[in-house]
């Protein structure tokens, strides 16, 4: 169930495709292995939103909107996408699609490297957050 500080209308679809997302975020990185940083905006709520207008308008939903069509309480809805940005990176790691690979130590090709990012990659391909730690 999603956490924010207002009661969503169409929780449960806004919900459901935030995870259809996350599903069709997996089935493109194991087509193409590849990691994503989760610093880095590779897990980012506000591209989500742009590139699917059924999603932006039952968030809009939550909100009065002016002639245009743009939010008129700007803030509210910018607290709402950083509390749901926090929840579709939490769908990410929890999916159990992804391996969680937090900022750290690593030892790829016995050399130490370290990463300052927290990376996500498709379950069971990489072993550490670099392009070629691969299992």
């Amino acid at each position: 169930m999603l956490k924010t500080s207002i009661k969503l209308v169409k929780e449960q679809q806004i919900n459901a495709m935030l995870n259809k997302m996350v599903e069709k975020s997996f089935e493109q990185l194991v087509a193409e292995p590849m990691l994503l940083c989760l610093d880095c905006s590779d897990v980012d709520i506000y591209m989500a939103i742009s590139s699917n207008e059924e999603l932006e308008d039952n968030i809009k939903e939550n909100f009065e909107l002016d002639e245009f069509g743009d939010v008129k309480d700007a803030k509210t809805y910018d607290q709402l996408l950083d509390e749901l940005q926090e929840y579709f990176v939490q769908l990410h790691v929890e999916s159990g699609r992804f391996d969680y690979f937090p900022a750290g130590s690593y030892k790829v090709n016995g050399e130490d490297r370290t990463s300052d990012t927290e990376m996500l990659g498709p379950k069971g391909i990489f072993f550490a957050p670099f392009e070629d730690a691969r299992n």
